[in-house]
């Protein structure tokens, strides 16, 4: 597992934990100039490879999940 995604996984669950909900932001990352644009307002030299909206929002009910024998054969 590369570095990126373990602190992803743990910045996720922090949020989580402290009643905040994330997003992903795809379109400015996969858009050429839109991510250039991104990295230039972030004034970093590297490529921007995730954009994620963190906050609070209003509760909403679980989708529902479908049952595990129908998923796994």
């Amino acid at each position: 597992m590369a570095g990126g995604r373990p602190a992803l996984e743990r910045l996720l669950l922090v949020a989580t934990r402290a009643g905040l909900s994330a997003s992903y932001l795809n379109q400015p990352i996969e858009v050429g100039t839109m991510r250039e644009s991104l990295k230039t307002l972030l004034q970093v030299d590297a490529v921007p490879q995730l954009l994620l909206r963190v906050g609070r929002g209003p509760q909403v009910e679980r989708a529902p999940r479908r049952p595990m024998s129908e998923v796994i054969i």
